[in-house]
């Protein structure tokens, strides 16, 4: 396993109150580097997300303008937690279909989530997955949007190695009182890029019975 991945197991608390210190792409490299660690791709990862926030998306040749050499250790980095997804994709959309390929004309999307992870981290200084599930859901009925951030916690308390089931899934809306129809909420889960149908993991559908899906890391670091 990545050590950048390693290090996702960690909860940390994350006040939401604004942080005055520092401007927006140092307090968002002050919220990474609580999971990606302080060092230079740290900071350009910070750089580059932050210019993918304008559009969605990020191409292969501005990444290279930004990382000053480090383009495919940055590429990597954010494609193994999911903050940055390939666009092409060799069938469909889901994760497990994309093609990550370093090279130019090669362009790279944010999931939703990601977007207003940002948002808050250029505002506040800490990774929040809490407030950006509700800012996702904020369209939704309001107790809905208000378990959003325990649900979270109970799918990964089910989930192994960010795998988890749909069986799993409505098991963790039992347990954090969520009452939306589980197939509704696994869409608008993948919608919010929070997780994402495992295709190619037919070993994982055969022994659970039911499709299978990834949690994005970046929600639960």
């Amino acid at each position: 396993m990545s050590k950048f991945l390693s290090k996702q197991e960690h909860n940390i608390e994350k006040p939401r109150e604004i942080n005055p210190d520092g401007d927006p792409i140092q307090r968002l490299q002050t919220a990474l580097s609580t999971f990606l660690g302080t060092d230079e791709l740290t900071a350009e990862t910070a750089l580059i997300i932050n210019n993918a926030c304008k559009k969605g998306r990020i191409s292969f040749e501005k990444v290279e303008e930004i990382s000053k050499g480090n383009a495919e250790d940055v590429l990597l980095l954010c494609w193994q937690w999911r903050l940055l997804i390939p666009v092409r994709s060799s069938k469909c959309g889901e994760w497990d279909d994309r093609l990550f390929m370093l090279d130019h004309g090669e362009i790279y999307e944010l999931p939703n989530v990601v977007k207003y992870l940002i948002k808050s981290a250029r505002r506040t200084g800490h990774w929040d997955p809490d407030f950006a599930l509700t800012e996702i859901f904020s369209d939704t009925d309001e107790s809905l949007r208000n378990r959003m951030p325990d649900l979270l916690k109970k799918m990964k308390g089910f989930s192994q190695s960010n795998i988890i089931n749909a069986f799993q899934i409505k098991q963790a809306c039992a347990k954090a009182n969520v009452k939306q129809n589980v197939d509704t909420l696994i869409a608008l889960l993948k919608v919010g890029g929070v997780i994402s149908p495992k295709l190619r993991a037919l070993a994982y559908v055969a022994k659970a019975g039911s499709p299978v899906y990834e949690i994005n890391p970046c929600v639960l670091a």
